[in-house]
């Protein structure tokens, strides 16, 4: 199942029922399972995609399985997507790239900004005349990398919400329709949802870092599997989220 091909589905609404087990409001099903042979090689692929995606190449075929899982959370299919039809695949992944490209921009002209004025404080810092001056810049060169880092957290927690936005229509065009996206970004639902998908992303990073030390680097090689699991899961989570956030039902 692609995003391209997934028309609108119908809206309906249902009554939110807490899960026992987080007292919160996260409706259907909220979990992802690689289990059984098709799931499986899915895992294969992406845990090799995630080891070679420095080549930038293997992003593409990457981030559209990520698209589809939105797709699969949107849906409530517990049953992870298929690696297939690589060139639409493909084509879906370099859509979500350049969404990705999009929202995390702001982030990364402060970061590039922050670096050059802390960097040029630095060299005026060496001269003892302009030491005050050095010492302004790189106040302002610290609030900038600041304000990298609030915009970093806010475009990782939106983002899902513009690819789900896409992956329901297929239309790239509704990744940018700015009063759908953070119309769900903030509401109960979707930060629930989102929070849980953070809090195994960071859960599942510890335990790489922590077992990859231990096992003096042997670890290493399989983290990158754990590490595409681990991404899965998060936008899978933020897909139920943004379901119940619109009210959809799982199929």
């Amino acid at each position: 199942m692609s995003a391209g091909r997934v028309a609108n589905p119908r809206v309906t609404r249902q009554r939110s029922y807490p899960l026992r087990a987080t007292g919160t409001y996260v409706r259907g099903r909220t979990q992802i399972s690689f289990a059984g042979d098709d799931s499986a090689r899915s895992l294969l692929i992406g845990g090799v995609l995630v080891l070679l995606s420095p080549f930038v190449l293997p992003l593409l075929p990457l981030f559209g399985y990520y698209l589809r899982v939105v797709k699969a959370g949107i849906d409530g299919d517990e049953t992870p997507p298929v690696f297939g039809e690589w060139v639409e695949l493909s084509v879906d992944g370099l859509k979500a790239v350049v969404v990705s490209f999009v929202y995390f921009l702001v982030p990364l002209v402060f970061t590039l900004i922050g670096g050059i004025v802390i960097g040029v404080g630095a060299i005026l810092a060496q001269e003892r005349a302009v030491a005050g001056v050095a010492t302004g810049i790189g106040v302002v060169g610290a609030l900038f990398v600041f304000a990298s880092l609030v915009t970093v957290l806010l475009a990782t927690y939106v983002f899902p919400a513009a690819l789900a936005n896409m992956a329901r229509s297929g239309d790239i065009a509704d990744a940018f329709a700015l009063s759908d996206v953070f119309g769900v970004a903030f509401s109960v639902e979707y930060l629930v949802a989102g929070l849980l998908g953070i809090a195994a992303v960071v859960l599942i990073g510890i335990m790489n870092t922590v077992l990859t030390v231990f096992t003096l680097g042997l670890f290493l090689l399989l983290a990158v599997f754990v590490q595409f699991y681990a991404q899965a899961v998060f936008f899978y989570l933020f897909g139920r989220g943004y379901a119940n956030a619109r009210g959809l039902q799982a199929k």
